[in-house]
Protein backbone atom coordinates (compact mmCIF):
# COMPACT_ATOMS: atom_id res chain seq x y z
CA UNK A 1 0.00 0.00 0.00
CA UNK A 2 1.14 3.22 -0.77
CA UNK A 3 -0.03 4.73 2.53
CA UNK A 4 1.27 4.40 6.01
CA UNK A 5 -2.07 2.25 7.52
CA UNK A 6 -3.67 -0.77 5.89
CA UNK A 7 -7.37 -0.82 5.35
CA UNK A 8 -7.28 -3.54 7.93
CA UNK A 9 -5.91 -1.29 10.30
CA UNK A 10 -8.00 1.42 9.81
CA UNK A 11 -11.11 -0.36 10.17
CA UNK A 12 -10.63 -1.78 13.81
CA UNK A 13 -8.41 1.27 14.88
CA UNK A 14 -8.35 1.70 18.46
CA UNK A 15 -11.00 -0.84 19.28
CA UNK A 16 -10.69 -3.74 21.87
CA UNK A 17 -12.59 -6.55 20.55
CA UNK A 18 -12.36 -9.16 23.56
CA UNK A 19 -15.95 -10.67 23.82
CA UNK A 20 -17.84 -8.60 21.41
CA UNK A 21 -20.46 -9.62 18.76
CA UNK A 22 -19.43 -8.76 15.57
CA UNK A 23 -21.22 -9.34 12.32
CA UNK A 24 -19.85 -9.79 8.86
CA UNK A 25 -22.20 -9.11 6.45
CA UNK A 26 -21.98 -11.19 3.66
CA UNK A 27 -19.64 -14.57 4.15
CA UNK A 28 -18.74 -15.19 0.45
CA UNK A 29 -15.13 -16.34 0.62
CA UNK A 30 -14.81 -15.80 4.01
CA UNK A 31 -11.81 -14.45 4.18
CA UNK A 32 -13.06 -11.32 6.52
CA UNK A 33 -14.86 -14.26 8.41
CA UNK A 34 -11.58 -15.54 9.10
CA UNK A 35 -9.57 -12.74 9.64
CA UNK A 36 -12.32 -11.34 11.91
CA UNK A 37 -12.05 -15.21 13.61
CA UNK A 38 -8.51 -14.79 14.30
CA UNK A 39 -8.36 -11.26 15.29
CA UNK A 40 -10.97 -12.16 18.39
CA UNK A 41 -9.20 -15.46 19.45
CA UNK A 42 -6.19 -13.01 19.45
CA UNK A 43 -8.33 -10.52 21.60
CA UNK A 44 -9.32 -13.35 24.13
CA UNK A 45 -12.85 -13.98 22.72
CA UNK A 46 -15.64 -13.04 21.64
CA UNK A 47 -18.94 -14.05 18.76
CA UNK A 48 -19.26 -13.66 15.17
CA UNK A 49 -22.42 -13.64 13.15
CA UNK A 50 -21.65 -14.44 9.40
CA UNK A 51 -24.70 -12.97 7.15
CA UNK A 52 -24.80 -14.70 3.28
CA UNK A 53 -28.24 -15.38 1.63
CA UNK A 54 -26.54 -18.26 -0.22
CA UNK A 55 -25.91 -20.95 2.74
CA UNK A 56 -23.69 -22.86 0.16
CA UNK A 57 -21.03 -20.40 0.88
CA UNK A 58 -21.01 -21.54 4.66
CA UNK A 59 -20.11 -25.39 3.89
CA UNK A 60 -16.25 -23.99 2.03
CA UNK A 61 -16.01 -21.15 5.34
CA UNK A 62 -16.02 -23.54 7.98
CA UNK A 63 -13.87 -25.55 6.45
CA UNK A 64 -11.68 -22.53 6.09
CA UNK A 65 -12.33 -21.85 9.44
CA UNK A 66 -11.00 -24.98 11.26
CA UNK A 67 -11.57 -24.69 14.90
CA UNK A 68 -12.10 -21.18 14.64
CA UNK A 69 -15.39 -22.15 13.55
CA UNK A 70 -16.28 -22.15 17.10
CA UNK A 71 -16.85 -18.03 17.18
CA UNK A 72 -18.70 -18.48 14.65
CA UNK A 73 -22.40 -18.05 13.52
CA UNK A 74 -23.76 -18.60 10.36
CA UNK A 75 -26.77 -17.22 9.46
CA UNK A 76 -28.60 -17.48 6.15
CA UNK A 77 -30.59 -13.76 5.31
CA UNK A 78 -30.31 -10.73 3.24
CA UNK A 79 -28.51 -7.64 4.49
CA UNK A 80 -31.72 -5.91 3.85
CA UNK A 81 -34.11 -7.84 5.78
CA UNK A 82 -32.28 -9.92 8.77
CA UNK A 83 -35.45 -10.70 11.25
CA UNK A 84 -32.90 -13.26 12.86
CA UNK A 85 -30.57 -11.02 14.22
CA UNK A 86 -32.19 -8.92 17.37
CA UNK A 87 -32.45 -5.26 18.34
CA UNK A 88 -29.42 -3.55 18.90
CA UNK A 89 -27.29 -7.28 19.64
CA UNK A 90 -24.24 -6.38 17.73
CA UNK A 91 -21.31 -4.19 18.38
CA UNK A 92 -19.59 -4.06 15.28
CA UNK A 93 -20.76 -4.58 11.51
CA UNK A 94 -17.96 -5.46 8.98
CA UNK A 95 -19.32 -4.86 5.15
CA UNK A 96 -16.47 -5.71 2.92
CA UNK A 97 -16.88 -5.75 -0.92
CA UNK A 98 -20.60 -5.85 -0.40
CA UNK A 99 -22.68 -3.34 -0.04
CA UNK A 100 -22.04 -2.36 -3.92
CA UNK A 101 -23.63 -5.94 -4.39
CA UNK A 102 -26.60 -4.86 -2.28
CA UNK A 103 -27.22 -1.69 -4.13
CA UNK A 104 -28.40 -3.75 -7.52
CA UNK A 105 -31.45 -2.04 -7.62
CA UNK A 106 -32.01 1.92 -6.53
CA UNK A 107 -32.17 2.40 -2.72
CA UNK A 108 -31.40 -0.81 -1.73
CA UNK A 109 -28.26 0.08 -0.02
CA UNK A 110 -30.25 2.14 2.25
CA UNK A 111 -32.04 -0.75 3.10
CA UNK A 112 -29.20 -2.28 4.26
CA UNK A 113 -27.82 0.71 6.28
CA UNK A 114 -31.44 1.35 8.08
CA UNK A 115 -30.87 -2.54 9.18
CA UNK A 116 -27.25 -2.13 10.09
CA UNK A 117 -28.69 0.49 11.93
CA UNK A 118 -31.19 -1.47 13.78
CA UNK A 119 -29.38 -4.51 14.58
CA UNK A 120 -26.58 -2.18 16.08
CA UNK A 121 -25.91 -1.80 19.90
CA UNK A 122 -25.85 2.45 20.89
CA UNK A 123 -21.97 3.46 20.18
CA UNK A 124 -21.98 0.71 17.88
CA UNK A 125 -19.28 0.68 14.59
CA UNK A 126 -20.51 0.35 11.51
CA UNK A 127 -17.34 -0.34 8.83
CA UNK A 128 -17.81 -0.19 4.98
CA UNK A 129 -14.90 -1.49 2.43
CA UNK A 130 -15.48 -0.96 -1.38
CA UNK A 131 -13.97 0.44 -4.59
CA UNK A 132 -14.35 3.79 -5.89
CA UNK A 133 -16.87 4.22 -9.12
CA UNK A 134 -14.18 3.90 -12.38
CA UNK A 135 -16.86 4.80 -15.23
CA UNK A 136 -13.90 5.58 -17.42
CA UNK A 137 -9.65 5.00 -16.96
CA UNK A 138 -7.53 7.48 -15.68
CA UNK A 139 -4.27 5.49 -16.80
CA UNK A 140 -3.53 2.60 -19.17
CA UNK A 141 -3.32 -0.12 -16.02
CA UNK A 142 -7.07 0.43 -15.73
CA UNK A 143 -8.10 -0.24 -18.65
CA UNK A 144 -9.04 -3.65 -17.85
CA UNK A 145 -10.98 -3.02 -14.49
CA UNK A 146 -13.10 -0.66 -16.28
CA UNK A 147 -14.01 -3.02 -19.23
CA UNK A 148 -14.19 -5.72 -16.51
CA UNK A 149 -17.32 -4.07 -15.16
CA UNK A 150 -18.13 -2.49 -17.78
CA UNK A 151 -19.15 -6.08 -19.34
CA UNK A 152 -20.42 -7.18 -16.72
CA UNK A 153 -22.79 -4.82 -15.96
CA UNK A 154 -24.50 -4.97 -19.80
CA UNK A 155 -24.44 -8.87 -19.39
CA UNK A 156 -26.01 -9.52 -15.71
CA UNK A 157 -29.05 -6.81 -16.74
CA UNK A 158 -29.41 -8.83 -19.84
CA UNK A 159 -29.75 -11.84 -18.09
CA UNK A 160 -31.12 -10.14 -14.59
CA UNK A 161 -32.10 -7.16 -15.45
CA UNK A 162 -30.23 -5.59 -12.23
CA UNK A 163 -26.29 -5.65 -11.69
CA UNK A 164 -23.95 -4.33 -8.75
CA UNK A 165 -23.23 -0.85 -8.08
CA UNK A 166 -20.61 0.96 -6.50
CA UNK A 167 -21.79 3.86 -4.67
CA UNK A 168 -19.67 7.17 -4.26
CA UNK A 169 -18.31 7.56 -0.70
CA UNK A 170 -20.17 11.16 -0.82
CA UNK A 171 -23.37 9.81 -1.51
CA UNK A 172 -22.80 6.72 0.96
CA UNK A 173 -22.20 9.02 3.71
CA UNK A 174 -25.16 10.77 2.87
CA UNK A 175 -27.35 8.19 3.31
CA UNK A 176 -25.84 6.76 6.37
CA UNK A 177 -26.31 10.37 7.76
CA UNK A 178 -30.37 10.23 7.07
CA UNK A 179 -30.64 6.69 9.29
CA UNK A 180 -29.17 8.52 12.16
CA UNK A 181 -25.15 7.11 11.92
CA UNK A 182 -22.96 10.05 13.20
CA UNK A 183 -19.00 10.54 13.59
CA UNK A 184 -18.28 9.28 9.83
CA UNK A 185 -15.10 8.76 8.78
CA UNK A 186 -13.35 8.26 5.36
CA UNK A 187 -9.27 7.00 4.18
CA UNK A 188 -8.68 6.22 0.80
CA UNK A 189 -6.73 3.14 -0.09
CA UNK A 190 -5.01 2.42 -3.59
CA UNK A 191 -5.40 -0.48 -5.58
CA UNK A 192 -3.42 -3.43 -5.93
CA UNK A 193 -2.56 -5.45 -9.61
CA UNK A 194 -5.35 -7.55 -10.56
CA UNK A 195 -3.66 -11.22 -9.83
CA UNK A 196 -4.24 -14.52 -12.67
CA UNK A 197 -6.68 -15.78 -10.25
CA UNK A 198 -8.73 -13.60 -10.37
CA UNK A 199 -9.24 -12.56 -13.69
CA UNK A 200 -9.44 -16.55 -14.47
CA UNK A 201 -12.36 -16.50 -11.98
CA UNK A 202 -13.78 -13.85 -13.46
CA UNK A 203 -13.72 -14.88 -17.11
CA UNK A 204 -14.80 -18.27 -16.13
CA UNK A 205 -17.75 -16.49 -13.97
CA UNK A 206 -18.82 -14.19 -17.49
CA UNK A 207 -18.82 -17.55 -20.03
CA UNK A 208 -21.39 -19.14 -17.43
CA UNK A 209 -23.43 -15.97 -17.47
CA UNK A 210 -23.15 -15.55 -20.84
CA UNK A 211 -24.98 -18.59 -22.15
CA UNK A 212 -28.23 -17.58 -19.96
CA UNK A 213 -28.15 -14.67 -22.83
CA UNK A 214 -31.25 -15.58 -25.05
CA UNK A 215 -30.03 -14.32 -28.59
CA UNK A 216 -27.37 -16.00 -29.99
CA UNK A 217 -25.65 -12.93 -31.72
CA UNK A 218 -25.50 -11.19 -28.71
CA UNK A 219 -23.95 -14.23 -26.59
CA UNK A 220 -21.18 -14.46 -29.35
CA UNK A 221 -20.33 -10.91 -29.27
CA UNK A 222 -20.05 -11.27 -25.43
CA UNK A 223 -17.70 -14.24 -25.58
CA UNK A 224 -15.61 -12.51 -27.71
CA UNK A 225 -15.60 -9.30 -25.84
CA UNK A 226 -14.62 -11.57 -22.48
CA UNK A 227 -11.81 -12.83 -24.62
CA UNK A 228 -10.44 -9.59 -25.24
CA UNK A 229 -10.69 -8.27 -22.37
CA UNK A 230 -8.24 -11.48 -21.53
CA UNK A 231 -5.79 -10.63 -23.91
CA UNK A 232 -5.43 -7.26 -22.74
CA UNK A 233 -5.05 -8.60 -19.37
CA UNK A 234 -2.55 -11.26 -20.74
CA UNK A 235 -0.45 -8.47 -22.52
CA UNK A 236 -0.58 -5.43 -20.45
CA UNK A 237 -1.60 -6.57 -16.70
CA UNK A 238 -4.39 -4.35 -14.64
CA UNK A 239 -5.17 -3.07 -11.04
CA UNK A 240 -7.82 -3.02 -9.13
CA UNK A 241 -9.01 1.05 -8.94
CA UNK A 242 -8.97 3.04 -5.49
CA UNK A 243 -11.53 2.11 -2.45
CA UNK A 244 -12.14 3.70 0.31
CA UNK A 245 -13.04 2.53 3.91
CA UNK A 246 -15.76 4.34 6.13
CA UNK A 247 -16.22 3.80 9.58
CA UNK A 248 -19.60 5.15 11.51
CA UNK A 249 -21.10 5.03 14.90
CA UNK A 250 -24.39 4.64 15.93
Amino acid sequence: MIISMSSRDFMLKGMDLRGLVIMDAGTGAANTTLWLASKLKEAGGGRIISIDNDPETFIEAKRKLGQLAELVEFVEADLTSMPQIENESIDIIICHATICAVNNRPLKALKALSEFYRTLKKGGWLIIEDEFPLPKASKPEEEVQVKRWQIYKSIAELVDGEHYTEIHPEELAFAAKLVEFKDIELQRFEGEPLSEDVMSEWREMMHKLITKIDDENLKQTFHKATERIWRTYKEHGGIFPSYYVMRMRK
